[in-house]
């Protein structure tokens, strides 16, 4: 793998990917010697942060030359490999959409900690990773925050394996897709995690939200993904709809879809909810 072939498959836009080669080519002993230390920290604290944004991303790219290395050696194809790594590319443009700059945020650099440890996967349109089953109540969160039934912790116990999924921004959410996608993810980690029972399929996300999804008509692919989990614990917590729903800032009625219209109607409808489906 090299840098060239590597920026192919990320397709980065044009300008962001003529930046990201300038930056890395400018000057390649000290960004590797960036790349080298970027997560060197026990915590969230990582190095990278402190540098500015297109160091960021191009210390990322840098290091997924030594990554795809690794995820080949697990046997995992290439197709699942860039399909990962995109996720670096679908938050540059993000990033530059949002701020008129090209590089990464450092909450960026904190959540691609996942593809530096091997641990996140992009199968079909959702991205799954291996977890143990985390209850965000008072005692995680440190203020009251979800609540679970005591039936539910028995059921499914405090650290028991489960298979995490996150929604990507834009994400395709039709029926046909995610049935595709789940059904992936269930061979794809049967077969590369052999030793482990995974319990189920984890998910929390404001799409789950209970009061928004019944809002929706029955059509909606948002309440029809919302369909296939039960969900398990719920708050009123609307930082993470607010901040996907708005984006870069407020949005002119006139222009606004039918689920932000509902939004800036009907603020209360919003929350963040924790779901959970067993294996199939």
């Amino acid at each position: 793998m090299n840098l060239e072939k590597l920026l192919d498959e990320l397709r980065f836009s044009n300008v962001v990917r003529g930046a990201v080669r300038k930056r890395i080519a400018g000057n390649e002993k000290q960004m590797c010697d960036i790349s080298e230390k970027s997560y060197d920290s026990e915590g969230l604290d990582f190095p990278l942060c402190e540098y500015e944004s297109l160091t960021r991303l191009a210390a990322i790219t840098n290091l997924l030359l030594q990554k795809y290395g690794e995820y080949r050696s697990k046997g995992i194809s290439e197709r699942v490999v860039f399909d990962t790594f995109r996720d670096i590319s679908l938050r540059a443009e993000f990033f530059y959409k949002k701020t008129g700059r090209i590089g990464i945020s450092k909450e960026d650099v904190i959540w691609f900690r996942h593809i530096m440890n091997i641990n996140i996967f992009k199968l079909g349109v959702l991205q799954y990773q291996p977890f143990q089953m985390l209850y965000l109540d008072e005692k995680i969160m440190g203020e009251p925050y979800m609540t679970f039934p005591q039936i539910q912790r028995n059921i499914l116990l405090e650290g028991a394996p489960v298979i995490n999924c996150h929604i990507q921004w834009g994400t395709d959410l039709r029926a046909k897709a995610v049935g595709y996608s789940l059904k992936e993810a269930e061979y794809f980690f049967a077969e590369y995690f052999p030793d482990v029972r995974f319990r189920g399929f984890l998910c929390y996300s404001w799409l789950l939200y209970p009061p928004m999804t019944k809002a929706l008509p029955k059509e909606s692919n948002i309440r029809r993904f919302a369909g296939r989990f039960s969900v398990i614990g719920t708050c009123a917590d609307a930082e993470q709809a607010m901040e996907s729903l708005f984006e870069g800032g407020k949005i002119l009625y006139r222009e606004a879809t039918s689920l932000q219209k509902m939004a800036m109607e009907n603020p209360e409808l919003l929350g963040y909810a924790c779901g959970f489906r067993s294996m199939l």
